[in-house]
């Protein structure tokens, strides 16, 4: 994709957007959409974003099995050319039967005020030229909204996207001795919008891709300090046993589309969660409502921890092998956009245990990685 120039110089003068003694590979985020911003039909995209990370080190999947988790999770594993690969999935073992599991989730809207321009992007106001807010449209989606979902011929289940997906990718038990299996996102409990002032030094605006609007980037630095650590704090009745989502309004927090992540020195303790943007008006899929938002919420159902690793040489990060393959689901009025997602099979390099034994959720690719 073309490169904005422009765009770019203002990334790297704001330094602290990829800093020198980062420690870690953002979770969305280590491959194509590590930094991205659209402008008019363009979009910048840095690779291997880094940042500081909210907590020492990655967990072990060892260390997670010993100590457990908040999150109602599960371990499995998968040989390649003679080495095992550990993974954590939210949910329960598919093979073990028919066990619905509901997690709790809270939903944050962000207001920003970038001092640059004076700008705000509210994720809790109408959205530009609409009546619903982008907080209210992620409510009434397909994340957390039931419509019917189909493989080929084969109807995976009427029920959220995301439950639709992991039921598909291990349709071999699904399909078979668990038909309700399910994993659901609760519905969001959401928290008073939280009014932060983003400094010059922290956040910069940018021309929209339609004519008159604007687009915010936002410094990692000031993710983590002012948004994650801060709201964790201050609302305690968020659990380890819930999922987060800090909602932002045409806004690349970190210069990403978006992240998932966990925060905590525990895994136990350890609360999981995304910082994502809802973009609105878009010229591009990529960045059309809830592709982010689908990316993310997959990735975190199949690497929760951010610490599954593939022979792939990258973890078991299902939205990044298809960042672009965004499709239109009808519910509710409205045409939602999802991106495709990639089955344990991509990571494997064994489908068998998939819906068709397809690679993704859409058969977008046929082939494992590498």
């Amino acid at each position: 994709m073309k490169i904005l120039t422009n765009l770019l110089l203002s990334l790297l003068a704001l330094s602290m957007f990829v800093p020198l003694t980062a420690t870690r590979v953002m979770a969305q985020d280590a491959s194509q959409s590590a930094v991205a911003a659209s402008q008019d039909d363009n979009t910048l995209i840095l690779h291997t974003m880094q940042r500081d990370s909210p907590r020492p080190r990655r967990f072990t999947v060892e260390e997670i099995e010993a100590a457990g988790t908040g999150l109602p999770s599960w371990n499995g594993s998968f040989t390649h050319s003679g080495t095992t690969y550990k993974f954590v999935m939210v949910g329960t073992d598919p093979s073990k039967g028919s066990i619905n599991t509901v997690v709790p989730v809270y939903l944050i809207p962000i207001k920003l005020t970038f001092q640059d321009t004076g700008t705000v992007f509210d994720a809790s106001a109408p959205m530009i030229g609409l009546t619903q807010s982008a907080a209210q449209a992620v409510q009434a989606s397909i994340i957390f909204q039931d419509t019917t979902y189909k493989a080929g011929t084969v109807t995976v289940g009427n029920t959220q996207y995301i439950d639709a997906f992991q039921r598909a990718n291990f349709w071999s038990s699904v399909g078979t001795t668990s038909p309700n299996y399910h994993v659901i996102l609760g519905q969001p409990t959401v928290l008073p919008v939280q009014a932060l002032k983003v400094p010059k030094a922290s956040g910069q605006t940018i021309p929209g891709p339609v004519a008159g609007t604007k687009r915010g980037i936002l410094a990692q630095g000031f993710v983590d300090t002012n948004i994650t650590a801060a709201m964790f704090k201050k609302f305690p009745q968020i659990t380890p046993g819930a999922f987060t989502i800090f909602l932002v309004y045409n806004v690349f927090p970190g210069g990403n589309y978006g992240f998932h992540d966990v925060f905590g020195s525990s895994p136990l303790t350890g609360k999981t969660y995304t910082v994502t943007s809802y973009l609105e008006p878009y010229k591009q899929l990529i960045d059309a409502d809830i592709s982010t938002l689908a990316h993310e919420v997959g990735e975190w159902m199949d690497d929760p921890y951010v610490n599954n690793n593939t022979p792939c040489g990258t973890l078991l990060e299902v939205g990044d092998p298809l960042n672009t393959a965004i499709f239109s689901v009808k519910l509710g009025g409205m045409t939602w956009h999802p991106q495709d997602l990639a089955m344990l099979g991509y990571f494997s390099f064994n489908g068998t245990q998939s819906v068709n034994h397809w690679l993704t959720f859409r058969n977008t690719i046929k082939k494992s990685c590498g």
